[in-house]
């Protein structure tokens, strides 16, 4: 898919079969390909997973089922929806997986973010990630479902120290293998001008560093930084597809208006928990008989700025549809930061990889 634009966005959407596979098994997708000012816009990557054909059916099933479930479940708020789709994708790839032994167990990684007027929020399950680039700094906003994060988590180490012995594909959750999927969410993130998101399966993160990651991003604008990053992957052996989605947030763009929302929206949790804690004493003193007076006070009072609160707390888009703001925020992303300021990392991985490449060379010159 060539380079596009949406209003305060531009895009890049690449995949790749690699150096090693004969089948390309990620499939990646944009829906609404150009978004209306204000309309969410979803981006997602899924890395197939199963014998024959059923890893690039279930990729693909992923990818056309989250956006169109989550776009045509206007009514609930974006965090229901966004799970709803996820889950609805992994209900039918679960299906079609007991259809016919040559599907059965076939599943998928799926990462996807949404960009709207109230933010960046990610849905995710698997090993392909999710990054944000902003002021030099490469933050993964996604959790690695896979051997070697759980068993970091399990004896409190970085990934790269776990023992070598431990294989670093293997994956703990994905999209299909199971009727029942548990869904992560992170954020919602407010979005800021200059801000460059990447979608990427692990044939693209598994062999390229964070900070040559980064750098790339901060140096290229969306179309040649995907070109380059599945370049990269190739010329370090490209043992996997590859597939990169590049994201940048230009002039003009509701970032900060995203960030006052969300700020609005914790001081509308603060005011909600108060009129939570003032109800629970008007109940108290009404159940104590201590004054029903004032317990009903109290109770009238919590109802009214409750209700206040749920309006408050609905967006009218420009669709006729509602959104509920103010939600999460979810996860515990970002869950690594690579600082990309300074060059000399770049400098000696490329200069490691040449090197590499040369030696190849003179290998196959022999």
């Amino acid at each position: 898919m060539p380079s596009e634009a949406s209003p305060h966005l531009r895009y890049a959407v690449l995949t790749d079969v690699g150096m090693r596979r004969s089948v390309n098994q990620d499939s990646v997708g944009v829906a609404p390909t150009t978004a209306a000012d204000g309309e969410d816009q979803v981006f997602i990557v899924a890395d197939g997973m199963g014998a024959h054909a059923a890893g690039e059916l279930a990729s693909k099933i992923a990818v056309d089922c989250v956006p169109h479930a989550y776009l045509k479940s206007k009514q609930a708020s974006a965090p229901a929806a966004l799970r709803h789709a996820v889950r609805e994708a992994n209900s039918q790839i679960f299906a079609k997986g007991s259809s016919a032994a040559e599907f059965h167990g076939m599943g998928t990684t799926c990462s996807c973010l949404v960009l709207s007027a109230s933010g960046a929020l990610v849905a995710h399950v698997g090993d392909s990630r999710v990054y944000r680039l902003r002021d030099k700094t490469l933050e993964q906003l996604t959790y690695d479902h896979s051997l070697v994060w759980e068993m970091a988590d399990a004896i409190d180490v970085l990934e790269n120290e776990v023992p070598a012995c431990i294989p670093k594909n293997v994956i703990t959750r994905s999209l299909g293998p199971h009727e029942r999927v548990k869904v992560d969410l992170e954020g919602p993130h407010c979005v800021e001008q200059g801000d460059v998101y990447l979608l990427c399966s692990d044939g693209l993160c598994g062999v390229v560093e964070d900070p040559m990651l980064g750098a790339v991003l901060d140096a290229l604008p969306p179309q040649e930084a995907a070109q380059t990053l599945i370049d990269l992957a190739n010329l370090s052996g490209g043992p996997d597809n590859i597939s990169a989605i590049v994201i940048e947030v230009q002039e003009g763009a509701h970032g900060k208006d995203a960030c006052k929302e969300q700020s609005a929206g914790l001081g509308l949790q603060v005011m909600g928990a108060a009129a939570a804690a003032v109800a629970s004493l008007g109940l108290f003193t009404w159940f104590l008989s201590i004054d029903h007076s004032i317990g009903m006070l109290f109770s009238a009072a919590a109802c009214g700025a409750t209700t206040v609160l749920a309006i408050m707390g609905v967006e009218k888009t420009n669709s006729g549809s509602h959104r509920r703001l103010f939600e999460g925020p979810y996860g515990n992303g970002p869950y690594r930061h690579a600082d990309c300021r300074d060059p000399r990392d770049t400098a000696v991985a490329l200069q490691s990889l040449v090197a590499e490449l040369n030696h190849v060379g003179e290998a196959k010159q022999d």
